[in-house]
């Protein structure tokens, strides 16, 4: 059974996911991300590749190419085909990694076809078209200061402590994500018109996804996103460290606390909102791309997604950073003008990540319109993560910076789930009636 029947049938994820990949190998992102083939067969598969990952892979001793030059078969928008033996999988995630600070940073697909098809997706949109509006600052008024630092900061301390690693084929990566679960339901207990549930996959971690159904639209979906496994680069051991405070800890802290807010003041959206905590991102966006491309392929409306990835660390002079690759150039300029809008004592900046950096890029293969807002300019961001050291400590044991993306994140959730409807809805009365607020107490 997938998702998206069950969405449509139910307005809530059924809790497992066809997936089309085969076989996955148990290592670590710099070991090599899993794959649809055996990365020990003698096999050459077809994957896309950053083009500036692609440069450097054709001079990467690292290879072995088999007397063959690594060819570029096709190039669209920076993303390159070329075809590698599947020996070389393993190696080619470690160099891009190591290089270029992705985890997987390409994709594997079983022919040239379904490559080709990749690359010209990248401009298709699905879902509903409508035109993001700011109109409703009396609720963001109302919401917006019940957003609070210590909640993020007590979330990020939980999943980085309370867990040896969130690894997704590891049985704590599993306990991660109920306990997510768990923190969520928490959150949803009481409202009817929400519901919580894990997503199975073919390896040990599920997804999880918050879902409050909308009263008007509820087949128009917006979805809000980050990933919920960890990894600690060179380590063999599958009972290796890997607090993940920043990455990312943070990015579900964040989402937490905006899905806490929404619910405990029984915020009900027109459109359907979803808050969606991905495994396995680390070892090529696994969840993220299994979700997405059931979505797609059930036609499901999905009008705006937003990636929350790493939130916490205040590595640039700038607050918040806008990706410009591989996401959607209107959805983004929107972004910003909410950033501009409910924060103007922020500064905000554009930056650039590469090919298949996050769960963004799932969603935006798709056709989706995606966007991410990351903790800073890319390379000045937390140099400790996927590593021990991705600790509380090195985020200075604070939710502040967090909190700057929760707002973001709210304000993301309220408008554009409201967008062409006019008013939004709280404990029964509309938001524009002041006389009629009632506040609910968490």
């Amino acid at each position: 059974m997938g998702i998206v029947p069950s969405l449509v049938d139910r307005l809530s994820p059924a809790p497992r996911v066809c997936l089309f990949l085969a076989f996955f190998t148990f290592v670590l992102c710099t070991a090599g991300a899993a794959s649809a083939v055996d990365p020990a067969s003698q096999e050459r598969v077809w994957i896309t590749v950053g083009a500036d990952a692609f440069e450097m892979l054709q001079h990467a001793d690292e290879i072995q190419l088999d007397a063959q030059p690594l060819r570029a078969y096709q190039e669209q928008d920076e993303v390159v085909i070329t075809q590698v033996s599947a020996l070389d999988l393993q190696s080619i995630s470690g160099l891009i990694h190591k290089y270029f600070e992705r985890c997987s940073g390409f994709m594997v697909h079983p022919d040239l076809d379904h490559a080709v098809e990749t690359l010209n997706r990248q401009h298709a949109q699905r879902g509903a078209t409508i035109e993001y509006l700011l109109d409703q600052q009396t609720a963001m008024a109302a919401l917006q200061p019940r957003l609070q630092a210590e909640n993020i900061r007590e979330t990020i301390e939980r999943l980085s402590t309370d867990f040896n690693n969130r690894y997704y084929g590891h049985p704590s990566g599993q306990a991660a994500a109920e306990w997510i679960r768990d923190l969520w339901q928490g959150y949803a207990a009481g409202r009817e018109h929400a519901t919580v549930e894990l997503v199975q996959h073919a390896w040990t971690q599920p997804s999880v996804i918050l879902t409050i159904e909308g009263s008007h639209y509820p087949n128009e979906f917006v979805v809000l996103g980050g990933h919920l496994d960890s990894i600690s680069s060179g380590s063999g051991n599958p009972d290796f460290l890997a607090p993940g405070a920043d990455d990312n800890a943070s990015g579900i802290a964040t989402l937490s606390e905006v899905a806490r807010v929404m619910l405990t003041q029984n915020f009900r959206p027109k459109r359907t909102v979803q808050f969606m905590g991905y495994a396995a991102e680390e070892v090529g966006l696994l969840g993220s791309r299994d979700i997405a491309a059931e979505y797609e392929a059930a036609g499901t409306e999905v009008v705006a997604v937003l990636q929350l990835d790493m939130t916490a660390f205040n590595g640039s002079a700038e607050d918040i950073a806008l990706l410009s690759d591989f996401t959607n150039s209107t959805l983004t300029s929107f972004v910003g003008q909410l950033v501009d809008t409910y924060q103007p004592e922020l500064m905000r900046t554009s930056t650039a990540c590469g090919y298949g950096c996050s769960d963004h890029a799932s969603w935006h293969r798709e056709g989706y319109p995606a966007a991410m807002a990351f903790e800073a300019r890319f390379g000045q961001h937390n140099s400790s993560i996927h590593s021990t050291g991705d600790t509380l400590a090195t985020l200075g044991n604070s939710g502040d910076h967090a909190l700057k993306f929760a707002r973001l994140g709210l304000a993301f959730a309220v408008e554009i789930s409201t967008d062409e409807l006019g008013e939004v809805f709280f404990n029964g009365f509309e938001s524009g009636d002041l006389t009629a607020w009632s506040v609910v107490e968490p």
